[in-house]
């Protein structure tokens, strides 16, 4: 595993780390074991605050605590309200410190409220100097203007922002400012939501002026492949990778949501989350990978099985509230064929919705043993909008 200095807080980092949003969906048990194969592979940058993956991280951060870089995520922008969930967030991992804290920033509006008298930056200075928290981060997926607005002011440590063989425009808008900085960066997204295989997508973005990417892993197979895709040397790319590259830039690049601050949901006359259900939605991405066959028999956590056959219900009764108006595809600025992609996400849910009634699973998982991981992850699944 190749390590990389994370900018000014000169720890070393993995090139490769672990984002928290899929593993969250394996039980409890198996996330644990995830996350100890990672560790013996060399990784040491773990993403949390995505369900039960911080439960899953801290027998494993305890083994060597110093060695492990883990970051967890707010969208509070208060002083008070981030101290709250730093204290959370440490209960939870049962640790005394968390690395990097990083604030959710979608947009300038969200920076100016975090950096605001009272907000949140100020509540991220006195953790630190309380010594519950190392680093001061910023996180965002979608104006990458505001992030760099963020680090420009010197007081940003580390950005985590979404990099990838289709989603290039942060090495024009974020990267010099992070370099100019001395600014730590963490990658989101290096596979597209999956769009892009690993082994394209990966030794690109390592070939890119990054210091640590964090892919989403769900299975023990696919963090062993991501893994050996780093394992190379030389780690440039040979002409005919470069053409690959090239390749599924071009086949995915009009699958690709750049979820630009819901400028589609705006026009949207059924107000459809549609940046959510193109890009964010892990169970969809899910789904899209594992097709409705496997996706019924793949080792969920149990409260994923108990609740998905309502999710994928509630989805597509959204969608089907679609009367194709078509403002969604006029205001695209990527020129994406939106009302297109959302009827195929509805046929493939509607799908897998009568391979779960044939597999009983609703009555099946009723009542599983573990509850919902968080109250914002328990409005999702119930259909509900994301809160950040």
């Amino acid at each position: 595993m190749e390590y990389r200095r994370l900018g000014r807080t000169e720890w070393q980092v993995s090139l490769m780390g672990i984002g928290g949003g899929y593993v969250m969906l394996l039980e409890i048990e198996a996330g644990i074991r995830l996350y100890q194969r990672a560790a013996e592979l060399g990784i040491n940058y773990f993403d949390g605050r995505y369900g039960y993956s911080t439960v899953m991280q801290r027998s494993v951060i305890r083994q060597d605590r110093t060695h492990f870089i883990v970051g967890s995520k707010t969208a509070s922008n208060t002083y008070e309200e981030v101290l709250r969930r730093v204290d959370e967030d440490l209960a939870e991992l049962e640790t005394d410190y968390i690395d990097v804290y990083y604030l959710r920033t979608y947009n300038h509006t969200m920076l100016d409220a975090h950096f605001a008298p009272g907000g949140s930056l100020e509540g991220l200075v006195e953790a630190r100097r309380q010594g519950k928290i190392r680093a001061i981060g910023l996180a965002g997926h979608s104006d990458l203007t505001a992030l760099a607005r963020g680090v420009a002011t010197g007081l940003v440590d580390v950005v985590q922002f979404p990099l990838n063989v289709v989603r290039r425009e942060a090495l024009e808008t974020l990267v010099p400012v992070c370099q100019q900085h001395d600014t730590g960066m963490v990658i989101m997204k290096p596979v597209n939501v999956g769009l892009v295989p690993a082994e394209v997508a990966l030794p690109w973005l390592a070939n890119q002026p990054i210091h640590v990417m964090a892919p989403g892993v769900s299975t023990m197979e696919h963090l062993e492949a991501d893994v050996a895709c780093l394992d190379r040397h030389p780690m440039a790319l040979s002409a005919e990778e470069e053409a690959e590259v090239e390749r599924w830039r071009k086949a995915a690049d009009a699958e690709t949501c750049r979820i630009c601050d819901k400028v589609c949901q705006v026009v949207c006359e059924k107000g459809l989350t549609i940046d959510w259900l193109l890009y964010h939605d892990v169970f969809q991405n899910e789904l899209r990978r594992l097709g409705p066959q496997g996706f019924v028999e793949y080792p969920f956590a149990p409260w994923v099985k108990e609740n998905a056959e309502k999710t994928f219900t509630h989805t597509v009764a959204q969608l089907e509230s679609c009367n194709r108006c078509g403002k969604c595809d006029q205001v695209c600025p990527h020129h994406l064929p939106v009302m297109d992609l959302l009827e195929r996400i509805k046929e493939q849910q509607k799908e897998l919705l009568n391979e779960l009634r044939q597999a009983n699973w609703s009555e099946q998982y009723r009542g599983a043993q573990a509850p919902l991981p968080k109250k914002a992850l328990a409005s999702w699944i119930s259909g509900g909008k994301a809160k950040k």
